[in-house]
Formats: structure tokens, sequence, C-alpha cells
């Protein structure tokens, strides 16, 4: 049983009409943004592999996002109580969705290829092992059913 609940709320406004009646035989468009009070508006869109506008955030990217992210946060979190300083940090994370005979859609994997410059002296190896415990600790990693691989870099301080 959980010590406590968080609560995240979203609105989505689907912005794809076109000014149409909605009884068009046109196709509508897949827009949409997402709100959140006190926060920029995110635009959105299907993929274009789907008829979707390239120029908008996909729910693939923004899921591939979100992992990014909750593991990058662990992480740094966990270095800052063990004294380990960085001075950068940046993931070029790699989703795959498979299209199954059906035409439904799954992630089967995900990689991040995090890299990490450390501004203090520490064994690398142990740091390395740190993104093990963030990856257990994230949240949206936990709550996917799919396997989020983590390929880490660690570069010493210079």
């Amino acid at each position: 049983m959980p010590d406590r609940t968080h609560r995240y709320q979203v609105s989505l406004l689907w912005t794809g009409n076109g000014g149409n009646d909605g009884a068009s035989r046109q196709a509508p468009q897949r827009s949409y943004e997402l709100h959140c009070p006190g926060r920029p508006v995110i635009d959105g869109s299907a993929a274009p592999a789907f008829r979707g506008d390239a120029q908008k955030w996909n729910p693939e990217k923004l899921l591939l996002g979100a992992l990014c992210a909750d593991h990058q946060l662990w992480f740094i979190h966990l270095c800052t109580a063990m004294g380990i300083g960085i001075l950068s940090y940046a993931d070029h994370a790699e989703a795959l969705l498979e299209e199954f005979e059906d035409g439904s859609f799954s992630f089967t994997q995900v990689i991040l290829r995090p890299h990490a410059a450390l501004s203090t002296a520490h064994d690398i190896q142990q740091v390395i092992d740190l993104h093990q415990d963030a990856a257990m600790r994230s949240c949206i990693a936990r709550s996917v059913s799919f396997p989020v691989l983590c390929e880490p870099r660690v570069t010493g301080a210079q």
C-alpha cells in the first residue's frame, strides 16, 4: 500500500477540426494542445509516420522524453546525495515502436544513452552504477511494460 499518492492532471484540446462541422469526409488533422495551469502549452500531433505534423511533439516522443527526464532527475539526485558533482548531463535516447499484424502498435524497447561529465573526482564505475539505482527508482520506467535499457557514459573530472 502506498504511503503517499501524488495526483497529476493535464487537459487536452483537439485543434485539428480545421473549421469543419464534424460531418465532413475531409480527414481531420491530428493536432492537439496539452494544457496545464501555469505552464506553457505543448503543441502536439501524431508522429509523421501516422500523418502528423513533424514540427510538433508526438505522444511517442513525449513518452521517451518523460523516461529520459525521470532518469536524469533521479541520477542527479543520487549523485548530489553522495557528494558527486556533475558538470553536465545529456541523453540521446531511442524508442522502438513495432507494428503488429493486426495493425496495433507497441513500444518494445527504450534505450537511454546518458552521458554525465563529473566536476569532482570519483570512481567512474560507482557513478555508472548509480544509473541502475536511478532506473529502479524511476516511476515512469517502473510503470511501462517494455524494457528500458541504459547505456551510460561517464567522463571523469579533468
